[in-house]
């Protein structure tokens, strides 16, 4: 079997799991990539991380930015635009070392005031093109990601101005279905908008209203349908298992990976 693009995300592992990454690499070879979640907020994280790299080596490796102390519509100077940086530079020596293939950019994390949106997003897009210029000495571009949520009131950008915004700016893009689903977005729209600047998608489902990043068909949404719109649009994308709760750990991931490089 070849590579199909199919990553898993290890945000699903925190750090106390991170060695249970090395199962699924067991299992599935090189047909396998991962996307690395840093956590570096947590003690036990960097060591655990550093322990585990021989899992990765030889598999396809993505990162996701630094989420959790992570804001990038802060502005640069300010306590959080410092703290964020520090876990971007924290993550640079991984980049370099697993060759990761992209860097996954969160435009804002925290709670949109919307007098304050136009402010947040000039931020971000000042954060965007410094780590650009960061990560191009890696070969690593980055790739915005659609985030926020209305329950915690997060979404900077509904989903036209997502939209327009990737478009005039020429993004790269990471599509979080779910994300799209709880904000009610036509997520087959969305990827035939943006189908040209599409690198991965992360995928889980929920029920519509909360980010509950639950297994691809335990939810609302329709895999069957969205997996056939990206077979269709986007070939090449990566398509990243996103599960956040290390309850969701057990053997039947393999079930779920399996059905996508079948469907790839």
């Amino acid at each position: 079997m070849k590579n199909r693009n199919v990553f898993l995300d290890t945000c699903l592992c925190m750090a106390e799991h991170l060695p249970e990454a090395g199962r699924f690499a067991d299992r599935w070879g090189e047909n396998l990539g991962f996307e690395i979640l840093p956590m570096f907020d947590l003690p036990a994280y960097q060591g655990a991380l550093d322990s585990c790299l021989h899992i990765f080596e030889g598999h396809r490796v993505s990162f996701h930015g630094p989420v959790f102390c992570a804001e990038h519509s802060a502005p640069k100077g300010s306590p959080e635009y410092e703290e964020t940086m520090r876990h971007v530079n924290l993550l640079l020596p991984y980049i370099k070392h697993l060759h990761g293939e992209h860097f996954v950019m969160h435009l804002n994390n925290c709670r949109v005031i919307p007098e304050k949106k136009d402010e947040m997003l000039r931020n971000a897009l000042a954060s965007h093109a410094e780590l650009c210029e960061i990560l191009d000495r890696y070969s690593c571009p980055v790739c915005v990601e659609n985030t926020g949520t209305a329950l915690q009131e997060n979404i900077l950008l509904d989903q036209q101005e997502f939209t327009d915004l990737c478009r005039s700016e020429h993004f790269n893009v990471l599509v979080d279905i779910g994300h799209a689903n709880a904000n009610g977005w036509d997520i087959p729209k969305l990827i035939r908008d943006l189908k040209g600047q599409i690198t991965a998608y992360h995928l889980h489902n929920n029920d519509g209203v909360h980010d509950q990043h639950n297994r691809v068909h335990d939810g609302t949404i329709d895999y069957l349908k969205i997996l056939k719109v990206i077979r269709e649009e986007t070939p090449d994308a990566k398509k990243i298992l996103e599960y956040t709760r290390p309850v969701l750990l057990g053997d039947w991931i393999n079930e779920d990976i399996e059905e996508l490089l079948r469907e790839s």
